[in-house]
């Protein structure tokens, strides 16, 4: 992957010194409440996701007490542009910059993850990340305000953030893990699905394999996949057609 460890300290670093002790608490507690116990959504950019977020909107209340969704990177311009509500962001900053620049998300909780591909990103980022929702993310050594809560892709970072929070239940959409790259994987740069360099599949493979080893690490969390059509092949987690997701919910609802 030619990734370069010192520029992902470096860039652990910059973050760390953006955020500060009290405001990384109050979201990380705020986090918690949002997840433990809830049925996680997870939302990635694949190909699939336009047509499971209309199958959704028919059949799920996503103001369900017992619900919250989290958006992976740039899986969140989808969600905005159907009018569901997203509790958190997991990021990259790769595909849903823009969003974040502009302030969009002021009220969703963001897990920035640093690397050292995205020091720029991050540094023009500095203001809104001082102003607080936000939680750290690192692929190397922690700090004391950024923690590495597990994954390598934005997606299979989602579910262990989920899963470390201690999640019910968690869901993934839009997990296609395949040739064709979904067009809200980097919206700033295509307007429609792409295929995936090399590179990207390697990354696909990693991210398959570490979700694959996950229910194993938190057996008291559940794992459903509601990808249509994904390449995610393991029985650890449940496959779960999109109408029969709203079964999951528990009968008393207050919405």
């Amino acid at each position: 992957m030619n990734i370069d460890p010192s520029e992902d300290w470096r860039a652990t670093k910059i973050l760390s010194k953006m955020l500060t002790f009290w405001t990384v608490k109050k979201t990380k507690e705020a986090l918690k409440k949002l997840i433990k116990g809830k049925i996680v959504l997870i939302f990635g950019a694949g190909p699939s996701l336009e047509e499971t977020l209309e199958q959704l909107r028919e059949s799920l209340p996503f103001s369900h007490d017992n619900i919250t969704t989290i958006a992976v990177d740039g899986a969140a311009n989808a969600l905005l542009e159907k009018n569901i509500p997203i509790t958190a962001l997991v990021s990259d900053l790769d595909g849903c910059f823009n969003l974040l620049q502009k302030n969009i998300l002021q009220t969703t909780i963001k897990v920035i993850h640093a690397h050292g591909d995205n020091i720029q990103r991050l540094l023009l980022l500095k203001g809104i990340v001082q102003k607080g929702w936000v939680i750290g993310t690192t692929q190397t050594k922690e700090t004391l305000k950024v923690r590495n809560y597990g994954g390598f892709t934005d997606g299979d970072r989602a579910a262990y953030l989920a899963a470390n929070f201690h999640a019910k239940a968690i869901i993934l959409f839009g997990f296609d893990f395949g040739a064709i790259v979904g067009r809200y994987s980097k919206p700033d740069e295509h307007t429609g699905h792409f295929s995936a360099s090399a590179r990207k599949l390697l990354k696909f493979k990693i991210a398959k394999k570490l979700l694959t080893a996950l229910p194993q690490h938190f057996p008291e969390s559940s794992f459903f996949n509601a990808t249509i059509n994904s390449s995610l092949e393991t029985s650890l987690f449940q496959t779960i057609e999109i109408e029969k997701v709203v079964s999951l919910l528990p009968n008393e609802r207050h919405y």
